[in-house]
Formats: structure tokens, sequence, C-alpha cells
């Protein structure tokens, strides 16, 4: 046990002494922080700039609705209009002309954009739109909804119709859910608690990825040293492999903790920023996650990297070089992405026999487990189930990896067969 922690201790401090290690933890929340300010600079500079638009109407009806609409509903957090709409009433045979005029104002910088609706707009349902950038794709989608808003508001008028009337009467029906838990039920948005589950099991299946190729690699480069032959001579092979495993995944931890408590900050400090620009964000009904989900999720994070650490440390124990490594971690890799694929049948039955042998299966658990427990759907038998298949599992896969190790770390050259790697673990 002592060679063992000891062990775990080399690699941890090895580990976080890397510049690799320090800028890698840096890097990632600086670019929490700059995403998380970023969005707000930019709303903040397109509220700051009052756009201005011209509107060539050939049909002398769609404009003055048009702006009118547009002037009331889109404002800024003073609660002034973010358009300067500019009507120009001309004849066909005046366009050409009017147009290169309007050309040259957007070119000067005097004009951001200008609309020609034709005259023949209700029969063809087709408008124009000049501007220097045509990849503005939420003004271009303004644009037409409120094009298409007053034009099918004329239509009514023009058929006798009350619009008003029509509007109010073709609503849609509006729905809210409930999450029923052991206190009752409460209201909660599915949504967002889909897409908080789901940012969830993208975070667990990326950190496996990531910190399962960083054992493999160390491994890689402990076959290259001489140094490791002296100390693999006095410790049993799955007491390195513990040792190994435990030591880089310290280091992880101690990364990933790191960037959720930034993560948390930029997120808390968004927010307040959100609500400055948003004032009704308050009223936005964000999902009730138990403090039993996050438990899990760090739990089934652990057992998922020590499980496929383990197998990447296999990998690792059979290959020479990180390039001959590559081929041989798909099957691992394919299988965090088998549970992903998995995933969306999953969230739809997650009571279903197929779910429940899936997540009991220790290589699927990590994921699709976590999944079922974040939607309520795994009582705490399956859970504890899971976790001891999974930890047995990772038992026998470091024993298993450490004979693979013992052997591999003198064999340079080609790389083995399956029967070679085979008959490594058979050998007393």
């Amino acid at each position: 046990m002592d060679k063992t922690l000891a062990l775990i201790k080399r690699e941890y401090i090895q580990r976080v002494r890397t510049k690799g290690f320090l800028i890698g933890t840096l890097l990632l929340p600086l670019f929490m922080i700059v995403i998380t300010l970023l969005p707000v600079l930019f709303a903040e500079m397109n509220t700051a700039k009052k756009k201005t638009i011209a509107v060539v109407d050939l049909s002398g009806k769609i404009s003055q609705p048009f702006t009118k609409s547009l002037s009331s509903s889109e404002k800024n957090k003073l609660g002034k209009s973010v358009y300067r709409v500019e009507q120009i009433a001309i004849n066909a045979n005046e366009l050409e002309r009017k147009k290169e005029e309007l050309n040259k104002e957007i070119k000067d910088g005097n004009l951001d954009a200008f609309l020609i609706i034709p005259a023949d707009i209700f029969e063809n349902n087709r408008f124009e739109i000049y501007e220097k950038n045509v990849s503005n794709f939420d003004f271009n989608a303004k644009m037409q909804r409120y094009v298409s808003a007053t034009v099918t508001r004329l239509r009514l008028v023009d058929s006798g119709m009350d619009a008003d009337l029509v509007k109010k009467l073709s609503r849609r029906a509006d729905f809210k859910t409930f999450k029923v838990g052991k206190k009752g039920a409460k209201e909660e948005s599915s949504a967002l608690a889909f897409g908080i589950t789901y940012v969830l099991v993208m975070i667990l299946y990326m950190a496996l990825i990531l910190y399962g190729s960083f054992v493999m690699s160390s491994i890689i480069e402990d076959k290259s040293s001489r140094v490791v032959e002296v100390v693999i001579s006095s410790v049993k092979p799955y007491q390195f492999m513990a040792g190994k495993i435990l030591g880089i995944g310290a280091a992880g931890l101690t990364q990933f903790a790191i960037w959720i408590i930034v993560a948390a900050l930029a997120s808390s400090y968004g927010l307040l920023l959100a609500q400055q620009f948003a004032p009704g964000i308050d009223n936005f009904l964000l999902p009730s996650i138990p403090a039993w989900v996050y438990i899990s999720f760090l739990v089934f994070f652990l057992l998922g990297y020590f499980l496929y650490a383990t197998l990447y440390a296999a990998v690792g124990s059979m290959v020479n070089s990180t390039n001959e490594a590559q081929s041989l971690q798909w099957p691992v890799i394919s299988l965090l992405i088998l549970s992903i694929l998995l995933m969306m049948g999953i969230i739809r039955n997650p009571d279903s026999t197929l779910a429940v042998i899936l997540s009991l299966i220790p290589f699927f658990t990590p994921i699709i487990m976590f999944l079922r427990i974040s939607l309520g759907a795994a009582p705490l038998w399956q859970v504890l189930l899971s976790i001891i298949i999974t930890l047995g599992t990772t038992a026998a896969l470091v024993w298993l990896a450490g004979r693979i190790f013992r052997v591999g770390i003198l064999m340079y050259g080609k790389r083995p067969t399956l029967p070679e790697v085979i008959k490594w673990v058979k050998y007393s």
C-alpha cells in the first residue's frame, strides 16, 4: 500500500508541475470568461447603435404599418426603437435610379440596409433586402417576420375579416410541464431540464476521453524510459498500474475542479449581466436539479474515469508510440460513442428493460446510468448494483492491464497481436 501511495504522489506532483498542465488549467477558464463577456459586449454594441433602414414600397400599402410594427416592437433597454425607418414612395420607373442612390448610401455608411417591396407582393410573396452584410441572419429573419405579418394582416383586412379577431382565434395553446417528485409536483421547463442533463452527459463523455488519453500517453512515455524498469522491479504490476491511474486521476480532478469553480462563477456573473439587459429573465423558470444528481455526476465521473483510464492504460501497454495507439484506442472510444448514440432512445423510455440492462453494463454505466438518474428513472438498488459491478470490473481490468504492462514494457518494435497479448496475461 505504501508503494502504491508513493507512486500516486509521484504521478500527481509530476503531472501538476508540467507547463502543459498549468497552461491547460488556465486557458479553459480564460476561454469561459471570454465567451461569457463577449455576448454581453456585442449585445451592448448592438443596442447602442441605431440601425437606419429604408423601405421602398412600390405597393404603397406596406411601409407605414411595417414601420409602426417594427418601431413599437424592437426596442432597446431604454425603451427606444433600435431602428430608424425611412419610407420611400416612388413609381416603378424610378426604381433603378433609386437603387443606385441607396447602394451608395450603404457604401458611405449612411444606411444599413434597404428593402424593396414590389407591387405584386400580395400575389408573389417576395421582397428584396439590400445590405452590406448578407449573412446577418438575425436581421434578415426579423425583416421577413415583420413584412410577412404586415402582408398577412392587410390580406385579412382586404378580405373583410377582423385581423385582431383572427389573430385571437388562431392563437396556439401553450402548455406547462410539472415534474412529479416525492414532495409533489413542481413546475419546470422540460427543455431546460433536458439541456442541463445533456450538457452534463457531454462533459462526462469528453472528460473520460481526455483523461483516459492522458493515462495512455503517460504509459507510453514510461515504456520509452529505462528508469521505469527499475520501478517495476520493486513493485507489483497492478500496484504500478493503480498508482499511475490514481495519480493522474488526482491531477485531472484538480484541473477539473478548477474548471468547474470558474464555470460556476462565470455563469453566475453572466446571469447577473443577463438580468441587466433582460430584466424579464427573473421570471424564467430554471429547473431545480437535486443535489444527489450532482453527487451522482461526481460518482459516475470517477467510476468512468477509473474504468476507461484502465482500458487506455492497457492500450498504452501494448504499443510503443502514440501513432500506434491511435488505431488501438478506437474500440475504447467506440464504447463511449455508442453510449451517446443510445442516449436519445434512453431519454424517451428510461424505465425500459433495455435501458436497465445497458445501464448495468460497466462500459455503458457511467453515461447511461447517470442519464437515468438525472431523469429520475433509476431506483437505488439499480444504482448501487451498477456501482458494485463497475468497481469489480475496474479492479479486474487493473489486474489485467498490470499483467499486460509487465511484459509489454520489455517489448519493442513490432506491435503485438491479440493472441500474443493473451499469452502475456497467462504468463506466471
